[in-house]
Formats: C-alpha cells, sequence, structure tokens
C-alpha cells in the first residue's frame, strides 16, 4: 500500500467511526469493530510515518497525520483526539512492565482502573488484554527490523480471520487475458475478456511465552526490557521460517515450497555440498527483469565461506571475484552478489539442501496480519510452584505467494520467477 492509499484508507476509517456517533448503546460486536478500526489506524498512521522518514517527504505537508491518535470512546460517541502524551496514549501506563504488573493483578480479580482506557477485551475470540499503543508497536518494531522478512513482503491488513484475493497471472503475450492490437484507422476495436484467479488466506495464530520470575516482576523497568527482548525474538524466528519453508499446515506457506517458484538444477558431476558460480549464474538469469532490482539473496551463514572464494575466470591469469565485500558506508552489511545484498538467515536450510541460497524478490510473497495486532495474556497459576509467571504473546498471520507457476518468455518458452533456489546437491 503507497502513501497516498494509506492516507486514503485513514480517511475512510474515520468516516465509518463517525458512523458510530448516532448510536445510543454499542453492543458487543460495535466495540469489536470500533477496536478493529482503532489497531488498523494506529497501524496504517506508524507505517505513514515510517515512509515519510525513510523516503525524506515533506514533514510540514503531513504533520495532521503524525499528531493525530487512535479513536477513543467516550461520552457514547468516537471521537479522533491529538496532542495527548504518551501515558495518556497508552491509558495511563507509564511503560510495559507497570502495564504486564497490572494484568497479573487483573487476573487475580484487582483489575486495575486503567484497563477501562485501554480496551479491556471481555468478549473477544482470543480475550486476554490488548497491548497499549506505544508497547504494542514497540515490539512490532523488532519484529519488523533488518533481521525480519516480514517487512519485505507485500503486508495485507484485515480485521477477520480469513482474506480472499483475486489473483492475475495471464501474461499479456499469452492471448487468454486483455490484449492489445494494431488495428487500421477508423477499423473496429477487437475485443478481449480477463479471467481472475482466486486465493484465500486463513490467519494462523502464532503465540510467544515469556516466563517471569516475582523478583523481575517487581523491578518494572526491568521486566520491560526482558519481555520486550524475549517475545519479538521468538516471533521473529518463527515467521522467517515460515516465510522461507514453512508447509502451510497451521502455519504460512514458505515460498520453497510454492509453485512459483523455479529451481535451478545443479551441474553434471557437481561436488556435494557446493555452490559454484556457474549456480549463482544461472540463478540470476532466471530472475524476472522487473525484479532484479528488488531481489536479495538469502543464504545460510555457512555459504559465506564459499561466496568469498568464489572466482569467475575470464582468462587462466585474472580471476574475477564474484562476490564483492561491503563497501565503505554504502555498502551492504554483508555486501553483494552479482550486483544484489546478501543477507544470511538463520532459518535457512543447510548447505547442500533447497533453500541454502535462494535469490527472491519477496514483494511476489503476501502477508496477510490481522488489524489488532499482537495480544497478550498472563498466567499467575500454571508455574506458583517455581515462583514464575507466564506472558503471552499472539498474533494472527497468513503468508504464501500466490502465483501458480513460473512465468514463460513468449520466444523459446524460458522460465523465469521472481522466486528462485537452488536445487540440492546431496
Amino acid at each position: 500500500m503507497n502513501l497516498e492509499a494509506m492516507k486514503n484508507r485513514l480517511a475512510e476509517i474515520v468516516a465509518k467511526l463517525e458512523e458510530f456517533n448516532a448510536v445510543e448503546n454499542f453492543s458487543d460486536a460495535d466495540v469489536e469493530s470500533i477496536n478493529d478500526l482503532n489497531a488498523e489506524y494506529e497501524t496504517i498512521r506508524k507505517n505513514i510515518e515510517a515512509k515519510e522518514k525513510v523516503e525524506s517527504m515533506k514533514a510540514s505537508a503531513n504533520v495532521s497525520t503524525r499528531k493525530v491518535t487512535p479513536a477513543v470512546i467516550e461520552n457514547k460517541a468516537v471521537r479522533v483526539s491529538g496532542g495527548e502524551n504518551m501515558i495518556e496514549r497508552n491509558g495511563g501506563f507509564t511503560n510495559a512492565g507497570e502495564f504486564l504488573k497490572a494484568v497479573v493483578s487483573s487476573s487475580n480479580g484487582n483489575v486495575d482502573r486503567r484497563f477501562q482506557n485501554t480496551a479491556l477485551e471481555s468478549s473477544a475470540q482470543d480475550g486476554g488484554f490488548l497491548i497499549p499503543t506505544d508497547f504494542r508497536s514497540a515490539i512490532l518494531s523488532k519484529v519488523q527490523g533488518d533481521e525480519s522478512l516480514l517487512p519485505r513482503t507485500t503486508q495485507l491488513v484485515t480485521a477477520s480471520n480469513n482474506l480472499s484475493l483475486p489473483v492475475d497471472e495471464v501474461a499479456p503475450w499469452d492471448g487468454t487475458g486483455i490484449q492489445a492490437y494494431w488495428e487500421n484507422e477508423a477499423a473496429q476495436y477487437t475485443d478481449s475478456k480477463h479471467k481472475f484467479g482466486n486465493v484465500d488466506y486463513k490467519l494462523h495464530k502464532l503465540t510467544a511465552m515469556v516466563k517471569v520470575s516475582d523478583e523481575l516482576l517487581s523491578d518494572a523497568s526491568a521486566l520491560e526490557s526482558y519481555i520486550r527482548a524475549k517475545a519479538p525474538e521468538a516471533m521473529v524466528h518463527k515467521i522467517n521460517m515460515a516465510i522461507v519453508s514453512g508447509d502451510g499446515v497451521g502455519k504460512p506457506l514458505g515460498f520453497l515450497n510454492s509453485g512459483f517458484m523455479f529451481s535451478v538444477p545443479k551441474e553434471s558431476a557437481q561436488v556435494k555440498e557446493t555452490i559454484n558460480f556457474e549456480n549463482i549464474s544461472k540463478m540470476y538469469s532466471r530472475m524476472l527483469p522487473m525484479s532484479i532490482g528488488k531481489s536479495v539473496w538469502l543464504i545460510h551463514p555457512q555459504v559465506m565461506e564459499q561466496l568469498r572464494l568464489m572466482k569467475f575466470d575470464l582468462t587462466a591469469t585474472s580471476p574475477v571475484p564474484v562476490y564483492i565485500g561491503p563497501q565503505g558506508l554504502a555498502g551492504t552489511p554483508y555486501g553483494t552478489l552479482m550486483g544484489r545484498p546478501i543477507l544470511p538467515l538463520m532459518q535457512n536450510p543447510a548447505v547442500g539442501s533447497v533453500g541454502d541460497i535462494a535469490f527472491v524478490d519477496l514483494s511476489y510473497y503476501t502477508t496477510v496480519v490481522k488489524t489488532a495486532g499482537i495480544k497478550s495474556d498472563v498466567s499467575t497459576h500454571l508455574y506458583f510452584d517455581r515462583d514464575l509467571v507466564a506472558f503471552k504473546f499472539s498474533l494472527r498471520i497468513a503468508g504464501s505467494c500466490p502465483f501458480k507457476a513460473p512465468v514463460e518468455t513468449k520466444s523459446g518458452a524460458y522460465k523465469m520467477s521472481g522466486l528462485v533456489s537452488l536445487a540440492a546437491r546431496a
């Protein structure tokens, strides 16, 4: 979703919220809808801020968007307000540690009055407490950091647990979709029809449980740092694994299991567990031309050993390095291969297996996240014999590549894709 589309969506959300002004008594369904719109509003707002910073857009033109806070329910009406400080935005909680301590107390029957301002969910499907805006964004910022594949995908947000998307897999030269024709002057236009496919996404529940001792719980500041470090770390690992090699059972379907992926065969008599220049060259040639500028090499860290020593022999006396290390401040942190960035991943399959090296444009991979974002719950009884409290974070997410097969060129039927891997060399 580009910047203009996100701003348009914010306007739509505000318009929907204004419809609730005429409602005298909110039903459970109304409250759930308002909470979902509230969460979506905040997510889009923060994405707008991030895009403005990254692209160095004119901050003054969008200052109103930066200052707007999510919709809140007050006096049986919905309003959008601005100017509140962080504590006000987070319902009176100063930090995540203080919030989580209040969750523990509430589970024992002592419900903190501040939860009236932070959308205590009594009828939501998953139950528990919705994490305040700033605390939730602090966790998501780590999930979507440089080490995560999630921000490289095409991301969609939905308020439901299912999403259906139309898919166009027809190339202009296939003759089965929208066609263009050279016509004589004043001649009748030649008509054509287009047929769309359909892909269904069912959101899966990802959870992270963090056990906390009573001693740590007494120190709100230390608890906040601990929770923020541990929960996102586990979630990043699982999300990356699913995007790369997930089997689609209770989790997203990884690109290695996608019908759109093209697998480059190994060379004849190629030594076990090796990667050579011919492999790299052929993988690069199978990448769709429009995706070259967005593509990245995802590799198992052990593959780096072979890349650093790989050379292309123009002549017997002047071999040319294939791998180029980081070049100054502008260089990518792990260097480049055929001019494209390298990203070592702990989640890639072992050397010699399919996926130990992949050349991908992850914009062809779609992820769908529920608008409610990350939710938290707590158990004060499960580990009472060890003076431990268990905090659980959950996120609903789906993902897959919606396309069923690689693209074939008009001439020669040469197969290409935005997801390219190397066959096994076991």
